[in-house]
């Protein structure tokens, strides 16, 4: 996939985000990867500070804790997350030691996160208990995701979850990773809990400033962003369809039990009200599956 190797960038404008929240392991993440002069930098062409984007940050933070939440209402305890990059969740759940977590990444990301999880195993004097396994895996790649998932056991479900992920794919390569997931689900059970469909109603409707943000990650990525999204609800129902999966839709906003960033920053709760209506997170199964 060419650009592909160039995506762990958007990884750092997350962390920069995730910071002002209370998600663990957000702040040490920021500075670990010195986020701010990477947020910087990115936009310095465009005549943008990182602060004239922190009305992202409650987004990015009920995004995370709405998958979060998903996970535990799903009663998975062995949990893939695909194109992981570095928000630590896996570090964050494994914790409990009956919590089985994959992070899956490309292998640049990967080697980052090592040393990171090392670092803060060192910090705050984490115990290991093995269940947290950091894995290279491309999520087009079927063999190397069947390779990742070798930690689980057979009999119990998993839950497959990413997010940022599929805004960056084509039609088709979207239609390859929902495949390769549901192999999984098919063979485990379980479900697919991710926010990364997009309806073109939705992400036409934007202000001046998030074009100019799409268009510098654009230019970092080497992808367009949102070039994938559906036209309708009703397309992208027959879509999952015609793969063998039934959705169920839920909102970020009602499934993030606190948001913390907003007082963090001093932001409006407008912000998320606005938004609210675009924040959905899907919960997919295999049709009629037992």
């Amino acid at each position: 996939m060419p650009g592909f190797e160039k995506i762990g960038l958007t990884a750092r404008l997350a962390a920069y985000m995730r910071q002002f929240s209370d998600i663990p392991f957000a702040t040490d993440v920021a500075q670990h990867l010195r986020a701010e002069q990477a947020f910087e930098q990115l936009l310095a062409n465009e005549r943008l500070r990182p602060r004239d984007l922190l009305w992202y940050a409650p987004i990015f933070e009920v995004r995370y804790k709405s998958i979060g939440e998903a996970i535990r209402k799903s009663g998975a305890t062995q949990v893939l997350e695909l194109a992981s990059g570095l928000s630590l969740r896996g570090l964050a759940m494994t914790r409990d030691p009956a919590i089985t977590y994959v992070e899956s990444d490309l292998e640049e990301v990967t080697e980052i996160k090592r040393s990171l999880v090392a670092e803060l195993r060192r910090k705050y004097d984490l115990p290991s208990h093995g269940n947290l396994h950091l894995v290279t895996a491309n999520v087009l790649d079927r063999d190397a995701l069947r390779l990742a998932v070798e930690p689980f056991r057979r009999d119990r479900p998993i839950a497959v979850v990413h997010e940022g992920l599929l805004l960056y794919l084509s039609r088709d390569e979207m239609e390859t990773v929902a495949l390769n997931i549901r192999e999984l689900l098919v063979e485990f059970g379980g479900v697919w809990i991710t926010p990364d469909f997009s309806l073109k109603e939705d992400v036409a409707n934007v202000s001046e400033q998030q074009r100019r943000f799409r268009a510098i990650v654009t230019r970092a990525t080497d992808r367009g962003m949102y070039d994938n999204a559906f036209a309708s609800d009703e397309q992208l129902f027959a879509f999952l369809g015609s793969l063998g999966l039934d959705a169920r839709v839920l909102n970020q906003v009602d499934e993030s039990p606190t948001v913390t960033s907003l007082d963090a920053l001093q932001l409006p709760r407008r912000i998320l009200d606005d938004a609210k209506p675009r924040l959905r997170l899907w919960v997919l199964t295999v049709r009629d599956q037992r």
